[in-house]
This record gives C-alpha cells, sequence and structure tokens, in this order.
C-alpha cells in the first residue's frame, strides 16, 4: 500500500508539472501573438473606409505611426504651387528586361521585376523591386484623380525609397493590360509568363515630373519616399479601365497634407 500510494503521490506531482509547463507555453505564445499584433505583424487594413481603413492606420499598431506624420503621401498637386529649382535634373534609366511575375495581394496587382533595373534620380541611384497599381489614382492633380496610377517602387537603402508615379487617362488601348489583364488574378494568387517585358515602354515619352518627399502610401506609411509624380498620363481604354476597377476597388489613400513640404517641377 505503502509503495502504491507513494506512486501515486509521484504521479500526481508529474502531471502538476506537465500542466504547469503547457500553461507557460501557452501564455508564452498568447504573450508573442499580442507582440506581434503590437508589432504590425499579421494586422489587418483596408483601403476602404471603417475601423481598419486609411482614417485609422495610425491606430492600428505601433508600426503604423508614421500613418500619423506629417510628411505623409499621396498630396494633391496644385499646378499653380510648384516651383522650379536648378538641382532637378532628367531621370537617367537603365531599364531592360524583366520576367512577368504578377501578383494578387489583397491590396493591388503588383508585377515583381527581375534582374539588374535602376534608375539615377538627381545623383543617387536606386533599383527597381516592383511596380503596381491603384484605382483611383492616389495623387491629384489640381485636386482631380485620375483613373489609374501605377508606382515603380525604387530602393537605394532602408531609408531612401524613390517611387515613380505614372498616371493613365482614359483614350487608346494600353499595351501592357490588352497582352496581360486577362491574367491579372482578381483575387490573391499569382500569374507566371515565360514573357519579358521592355520595363522603360512602360513610361511616356516625355518624362517631365513633379517631386517631393513622402511616404509610403500604405503601411507602414514610412517617410522614406523621394515622389516623382510624372506629369504627362499615359492612356487605357474605357473597358480596360472599367475591367482593372473592379479588380482592385477603390484601392487608393486619400490625399493627405502638405503641411510645410514644397512641391518641385521638373520640364523635360
Amino acid at each position: 500500500m505503502k509503495h502504491i500510494a507513494n506512486f501515486v503521490v509521484t504521479l500526481f506531482i508529474l502531471i502538476s508539472i506537465v500542466s504547469c509547463k503547457n500553461e507557460t507555453k501557452k501564455e508564452q505564445k498568447e504573450i508573442q501573438s499580442t507582440e506581434h499584433t503590437k508589432k504590425g505583424t499579421d494586422i489587418h487594413w483596408s483601403h476602404q473606409k471603417g475601423e481598419d481603413g486609411p482614417e485609422n492606420w495610425k491606430n492600428l499598431s505601433d508600426n503604423f505611426t508614421d500613418c500619423g506624420g506629417n510628411a505623409q503621401s499621396p498630396i494633391n498637386i496644385n499646378t499653380n504651387a510648384t516651383s522650379k529649382i536648378d538641382s532637378l535634373v532628367a531621370i537617367k534609366f537603365n531599364y531592360g528586361k524583366s520576367a512577368v511575375t504578377i501578383i494578387n495581394n489583397k491590396h493591388t496587382v503588383q508585377f515583381n521585376i527581375t534582374g539588374d533595373n535602376t534608375v539615377k534620380l538627381n545623383g543617387t541611384d536606386y533599383k527597381l523591386l516592383q511596380f503596381h497599381y491603384h484605382t483611383l489614382s492616389e495623387h491629384t492633380i489640381d485636386g482631380n484623380h485620375y483613373p489609374i496610377e501605377v508606382h515603380f517602387v525604387h530602393k537605394n537603402s532602408d531609408t531612401n525609397f524613390a517611387v515613380l508615379g505614372v498616371l493613365f487617362e482614359e483614350g487608346a488601348s494600353n499595351t501592357l493590360l490588352a497582352k496581360y489583364l486577362e491574367n491579372f488574378p482578381t483575387s490573391k494568387g499569382e500569374f507566371k509568363s515565360k514573357d519579358s517585358i521592355d520595363i522603360l515602354s512602360l513610361f511616356p515619352e516625355n518624362k517631365s515630373y513633379y517631386n517631393y518627399k513622402g511616404s509610403l502610401t500604405t503601411p507602414p506609411c514610412s517617410e522614406v519616399v523621394n515622389w516623382y509624380v510624372l506629369k504627362n498620363p499615359l492612356t487605357a481604354s474605357k473597358q480596360q479601365i472599367e475591367t482593372f476597377s473592379k479588380i482592385l476597388n477603390n484601392n487608393y489613400r486619400p490625399v493627405q497634407s502638405l503641411n510645410e513640404r514644397e512641391v518641385h517641377v521638373y520640364n523635360q
């Protein structure tokens, strides 16, 4: 009986230890989950109005506080309030071709770029990472939206990005959209092709631009971006714009206050 009693006591102690360890692991996981949520990992955000919409991005995570900063993008570009400065020069493109990988990440449709494609912007080299689309345009010109805006995202360092913005207006059919629009994933997904695209062909011939200091237009809204919004738009047909707009579902951030910033202009 004594042996049995000792066995029962020992078993009870072992069960208690295992139970405590499991509870500790559970608590640690909950803490880690809370920390991830607080830091911005797996935070759900949206372009639509509501609790997770643009007006509340800054409150969704400690990592999103820049969304309430003073140098946010996009902005309205008042063409009568821009200024010319001698330091601005023409964009020097060193683009080649890229394989085609199209991703819908639920926030935009994006082309990932392969190869060493760079631009020199006012003395600084930036590597092209990807380009993606917004409907309506994020930037407005004299208070007016364009139906589409594409952003070519370039990186020099973690604190120095450059984004070239190209606007679209209704007109002739767009070649890239004509070839790939039917393959754009309409929900989260990916499309790959063995084709290659000539990246420079995706820009207007005249590359005059507006320039200002701003931010990423999606969370975490980091204020690390030199913006170059090209003055001359490309065209897309009415049908292309309507089809694309249904996929992207108004994935644009409302314009932000310019505050003390200046918008400069370079004319080619």
